[in-house]
């Protein structure tokens, strides 16, 4: 069991990372034309100077993962490789939830997940401030 419990967190980092919408990228050259999948729309650069300033939240989740809640009505996912996601938040959601691309973050009184769209993978959170 103890195995189990320590490949759960890399497996949920894998199909974060990994899985999600995709959209195709069609090239033509010259003999055909190729199609390739092109990754997730995310955010690679680091916060600008200042950037944190309209932070409400701040939360730490499993697999070196973090969420910041902003002021704007939004909230931003750190993967582990550096690729940022922005979510934006649920109107009249109850508990709150922002979603995006692939993935959507809850945040109950007495906890807070990531997880993808399906809901069949799931990170558990922490409030860090």
């Amino acid at each position: 069991m103890g195995k189990l419990s320590a490949i759960t967190p890399v497996l949920l980092l894998a199909c974060l990372t990994g899985c999600g919408d995709r959209s195709t990228v069609t090239t033509d050259t010259g003999t055909g034309t190729d199609t390739a999948a092109a990754p997730a729309k995310a955010e690679a650069a680091p916060a600008a100077a200042g950037e944190d300033d309209n932070v409400t939240a701040r939360y730490a989740c499993q697999a070196d993962t973090g969420v910041v809640v902003l002021d704007n009505r939004s909230a931003r996912v750190s993967l582990p490789g550096g690729e940022r996601h922005t979510l934006q938040h649920v109107a009249d959601s109850d508990p709150q939830v922002y979603a995006g691309d692939s993935l959507y973050f809850t945040i109950q009184a007495d906890s807070a997940h990531l997880s993808q769209q399906d809901g069949a993978r799931e990170l558990a959170c922490t409030k860090a401030n």
